[in-house]
């Protein structure tokens, strides 16, 4: 019996006890931090963006504030908490919803906004697919959220006009090449790859497709994600996917030319590689997205989103100690991931 790689990394991932089930995989004491767990200042960048639309008329009250692949629930709570300090009558209007298949981190999610100390009273839920979201009310508008989500989907292994399949036999599974299937092909042939094409497909095309359908319902949206990645159309092997374990990084093809056995890795780690911003514009557009960004996570953070302006005001209100502790963290933000990251922004066209 075998499986296409992507059926592997979905069950791997998000499977009983998969990787993603462990809330204490990710942030500074687990396998890997992000963006969130490097500085409360994220999301409050964020939030001032979201500000800032409100005051265009970019975006209108009531408003739902939607994230997607929340984890813990982290970022969209730093979101919550600095809409509250920078703004009035705005939270008692805001909704804030994580999209979460996955019922152990739905109910971290609940708990931590439960616990959050904030001045105004809010609305939470979360619901495991936008399908199961209720539809909004007249004139809502709606502010989609993700980070580091689209190089977590599934993705297909292509080389030598062949696709990645993993054996399941025995206690030992290997990889093998097999036969491109159907589904494969048609995308390869509609975005117009070469015939040749070697590298990964991600599957993005059904959710992004939903998020085009979902944002129809409301009176303005806009979309905001950050993500590792480049707008290389080749996506090379060379470095994807990759296998993070226990700070261990190694390439699917390092592994393969070893001849690895995928169980050793199996649930236990995560599977990454890095985003092609050219095929994820190509795939929003097609869906009714208008890009109003796309440009490196230090760029977005402090031309686009004023997170240096955010930090000088809490510097008046807080005093040099905490600014100066508050800094060295942002520094992270901007230095160490900040040019390796991308920030996208995209609104819908209703």
């Amino acid at each position: 019996m075998s499986i296409p790689f992507s059926l592997y990394m979905s069950q791997s991932l998000y499977g009983e006890n998969g990787y993603y089930t462990t809330p204490h995989r990710v942030g500074t004491k687990g396998d890997f931090y992000t963006s969130v767990s490097a500085s409360k200042f994220f999301g409050g960048a964020i939030a001032s963006y979201i500000l800032s639309l409100l005051e265009k008329g970019s975006l209108y009250l009531p408003l739902h504030i939607i994230e997607i692949g929340a984890d813990k629930g982290y970022l969209l709570g730093d979101i919550a908490l600095f809409l509250d300090a920078l703004s009035q009558n705005v939270m008692q209007q805001c909704s804030f919803i994580t999209i979460e298949p996955l019922d152990n981190l739905a109910q971290t999610q609940s708990a931590h906004f439960a616990l959050l100390a904030k001045q105004t009273p809010l609305h939470f839920a979360t619901y495991k697919d936008l399908n199961s979201a209720p539809q909004p009310k007249p004139q809502t508008s709606l502010f989609i959220i993700s980070n580091e989500l689209f190089d977590s989907f599934p993705c297909e292994v292509i080389h030598n006009n062949a696709m990645l399949h993993i054996t399941q036999d025995s206690h030992i599974w290997r990889g093998i090449w097999q036969n491109i299937n159907a589904h494969t092909r048609s995308i390869i042939q509609t975005y117009k790859y070469p015939a040749d094409y070697s590298g990964i497909m991600p599957l993005w095309e059904d959710f992004i497709s939903s998020l085009g359908q979902f944002s129809k319902a409301y009176q303005q949206c806009y979309l905001m994600s950050f993500d590792y990645g480049g707008y290389d159309q080749t996506h090379s092997l060379a470095f994807n996917p990759r296998f993070y374990l226990q700070h261990h990084v190694q390439t699917l093809m390092d592994f393969l030319a070893q001849n690895g056995d995928f169980h050793t890795l199996y649930k236990k780690a995560d599977i990454t590689y890095d985003v092609n911003f050219t095929y994820l514009d190509t795939l929003l557009c097609n869906a009714g997205f208008e890009n109003v960004f796309r440009t490196s996570q230090a760029r977005a953070l402090i031309e686009k989103m004023n997170i240096l302006t955010l930090l000088e005001s809490f510097a008046t209100h807080q005093g040099f100690k905490a600014y100066f502790r508050e800094i060295q963290k942002v520094k992270t933000l901007l230095h160490t991931m900040g040019e390796r990251f991308v920030g996208i922004c995209y609104t819908f066209k209703v």
